[in-house]
């Protein structure tokens, strides 16, 4: 799997193709899931999966594509029930239940074969708060239908959310979070 700075070069080795050809037809989600990696101390660090909820994008250029992804507090999973418990309260699941990426815009990068470097661009909501994040990833144009992926760090912290603690501040969970988003549209 190429990640980061070796895909980034690879893209950069590539051609260029013109912007005409950078459609894509829409397409229902048929995969989707986003994992978060976090950090704490004292006890090993941890990786949980969400089930996208509900994903869908409008527009065929690129250059004008918008969308939206959810996926529900309540469906976070670590492995753990107890942890599970305590991120779900820490993220207010029963009165906040939804995290919800609104996509605006692409700026688009390097365009190798099917693959296109991309920007995502667009107003994240998590724990009630909604803030503008620019996020680099790549997307595999399908017809109809795309491939999506973006891996960046978010800090709980931006969104109101305290970073859960246990047995009196002993255990401690990093406030930045590593989010990886993968998306599959196709019929």
């Amino acid at each position: 799997m190429l990640r980061g700075a070796a895909f980034a070069a690879l893209l950069a080795a590539g051609a260029r193709m013109p912007l005409a050809a950078q459609s894509v037809t829409p397409a229902p989600l048929r995969d989707g899931a986003v994992t978060f990696a976090m950090r704490a101390t004292t006890v090993n660090d941890f990786t949980g999966h969400v089930p996208v909820a509900r994903a869908e994008f409008q527009g065929t250029d690129l250059v004008n594509v918008t969308g939206v992804v959810e996926v529900r507090v309540a469906e976070m999973r670590t492995g753990i029930g107890l942890r599970d418990a305590h991120l779900r309260r820490a993220m207010s699941a029963d009165s906040l239940p939804l995290i919800r990426f609104e996509l605006v815009g692409l700026d688009i990068g390097t365009t190798r074969g099917d693959t296109v470097a991309v920007t995502y661009q667009g107003h994240l909501t998590i724990h009630g708060v909604t803030r503008t994040i620019r996020v680099p990833g790549w997307l595999i144009v399908r017809q109809p239908g795309a491939e999506i992926h973006t891996e960046f760090p978010l800090d709980m912290r931006e969104y109101g959310i305290d970073p859960p603690t246990r047995f009196l501040g002993a255990v401690r969970v990093d406030p930045v979070v590593g989010l990886t988003v993968h998306l599959v549209f196709a019929n």
